[in-house]
């Protein structure tokens, strides 16, 4: 028969684990990506397009076509961190009111996965939705991409490097990953330089020390004629990817004779950060509106 000193022991040890387990379930759901709210129809989460990644398809419910056209947004965080649950809702509700369906998509990171990974998995997410537009009601004739920062450079060089490429590895390859017009949002044009916002870390982690992929990971080292039109947006104030990326890759493409237009944003640093006392100009929802009237332009082969 136990003591009463020995089960005083051996609660207090039962509440302690008990205690334990909570505070480590709290921390792991505190560090969990936050639930993008989507009020305008339904939402499909975590659904796995191809090694073990996934994205977040977003269907409005309100819409005037069908199919619908898709728009597939890809975030930014310098290729090592980021998470499909940053899309910004301005964004997202400005798309699904103009009747888009949204897929917000993952992909792997470095430094575990060095680059190609980053853009071979955008490449197999796009053919994952174009197998399966049936299934959500999307045409597949009508992709469209948007991304911020890293992100604006992976959609970019998705849309540059075309419908086949060497990043066209993985599942689906019967299918295109070509992609009808591209938002650029501050993404790095030309890694080679300082301005793109590589630091010598970051470059380290993504590329190890195979920095022959710079130029490979550069947008403006695939510009050619009648490539996807792109819209690039800019901040004025950004000083980690600096506007003279976004000029360069604007100068190549125009060169090139590709449709392209450049947003310069007032007050506006990375990320869409408010650089001193004045609001952005344009504001997000006019960013948003112009990123739908510029999808429009070129929704069927316009």
């Amino acid at each position: 028969m136990l003591k009463v000193p020995a089960v005083i022991c051996i609660a207090a040890i039962l509440l302690i684990s008990l205690y334990s387990a909570l505070a480590i379930n709290k921390v792991i759901v505190s560090n969990a990506p936050p639930t993008v709210v989507f009020t305008l129809g339904t939402a499909y989460r975590d659904v796995t397009y191809g090694n073990s990644q996934t994205m977040d398809i977003y269907i409005p419910s309100q819409t005037v076509t069908h199919p619908l056209p898709l728009a597939i947004y890809v975030h930014g965080g310098g290729l090592t961190s980021g998470d499909k649950s940053d899309i910004n809702p301005v964004f997202l509700n400005a798309l699904a009111s103009a009747g888009y369906a949204v897929a917000s998509v993952n992909y792997r990171l470095a430094p575990l996965h060095k680059f190609p990974a980053q853009i071979e998995d955008v490449k197999s997410a796009i053919r994952y939705l174009r197998a399966n537009a049936a299934t959500y009601g999307i045409n597949g004739s009508e992709i469209f991409a948007f991304g911020t920062s890293a992100g604006g450079q992976l959609v970019t060089l998705a849309a540059l490097t075309g419908p086949q490429s060497t990043f066209d590895v993985g599942p689906y390859l019967n299918e295109s990953s070509g992609i009808t017009a591209v938002v650029d949002m501050f993404g790095p044009a030309n890694l080679t330089e300082a301005a793109s916002g590589y630091s010598s870390t970051g470059v380290s982690q993504v590329f190890g020390n195979n920095l022959i992929n710079l130029p490979l990971a550069s947008p403006v080292h695939f510009v050619i004629a009648n490539s996807p039109p792109i819209l690039i947006v800019q901040g004025i104030n950004d000083t980690k990817v600096l506007q003279s990326q976004a000029i360069e890759l604007c100068n190549e493409l125009s060169a090139a004779g590709d449709q392209t237009q450049l947003i310069l944003v007032h007050n506006m640093g990375h990320m869409f950060i408010q650089v001193g006392p004045e609001p952005i100009n344009p504001s997000l929802a006019q960013i948003a509106q112009d990123m739908v009237s510029f999808f429009e332009k070129y929704r069927g082969g316009g």
